[in-house]
């Protein structure tokens, strides 16, 4: 899916003001946007809410023993879901619904699980923490392709936060390590050093990340950054869909574009 776009750059090369375009009150956890702007956040007691692009609760995902950690979508009609304390994973619809019956990773022998996420062939990605393995697993856990022991493969041990597919590449971000970036089948490329402790988007050589509440541009080709001062302090998580941004405070989900 194609996050971001040509006119986010143009913007920060000519904006010179920021334009709230909404905000809600809320203890959010994490968020994500889809393809049309509707907006999957989770609340302070980890149940996950649709929101429609203005704002109004479309659909309430609050199953009792539906705790959710960490959302992940690639589109619209598949949203996967974490509960890291039970270690399961459930794949919902667009109305929040299940589609499949809950994953317990235990049953791969997945104990440990820091950072997964949904591909857009229906399978989805896990980093398995004991093995230092990249793998991708079917909706049944069957394996269908891994990475290898990723220890001997970069000479470091990884405890990543995040992992993303974008395009036909993977990437797993580790906070103190860096970015791993693997292809399709799950075949190490590279590390990338800049660490990162918040959500990331990655859009041809361009790296999107939060530090100190501001928005940090790198370009991973040459290696130079440009920094964007937000307007809000204590950002803790933000989210991209077009020319909006998408910030995360302890009280409050605020709506910014740029404007001239």
């Amino acid at each position: 899916m194609k996050w971001i776009t040509i006119v986010l750059l143009i913007f920060i090369a000519q904006s010179k003001s920021w334009h709230l375009a909404n905000s809600c009150k809320g203890d959010f956890g994490t968020i994500e946007v889809d393809e049309h702007g509707n907006i999957f956040i989770t609340n302070r007691n980890k149940h996950l809410l649709k929101l429609t692009p203005e704002l109004d609760t479309a659909y309430i995902f609050n199953e009792k023993t539906a705790e959710v950690d960490f959302i992940s979508l690639q589109n619209s009609l598949k949203i996967l879901t974490f509960n890291q304390g039970l270690n399961t994973i459930q794949f919902l619809d667009k109305t929040l619904s299940p589609s499949v019956g809950e994953i317990n990773l235990d049953e791969s022998e997945l104990p440990l699980v820091l950072a997964l996420g949904v591909s857009r062939d229906n399978n989805f990605w896990v980093f398995d923490q004991d093995q230092q393995e990249l793998k991708k697993l079917s909706g049944k856990l069957e394996l269908l392709s891994n990475s290898g022991n990723l220890i001997n493969i970069t000479g470091k041990s990884w405890a990543p936060h995040r992992l993303k597919e974008i395009g036909d590449r993977v990437f797993v971000c580790d906070s103190t390590q860096g970015i791993m970036e693997f292809d399709f089948f799950g075949t190490y490329i590279q590390s990338i050093r800049t660490k990162i402790k918040s959500n990331f988007y990655i859009e041809k050589n361009n790296l999107f990340y939060l530090s100190q509440d501001s928005l940090i541009i790198h370009d991973l080709m040459f290696h130079t950054e440009e920094k964007m001062v937000l307007p809000q302090k204590n950002i803790k998580e933000f989210a991209y869909y077009k020319s909006q941004l998408y910030l995360l405070t302890e009280e409050k989900l605020y709506i910014y574009v740029l404007s001239n």
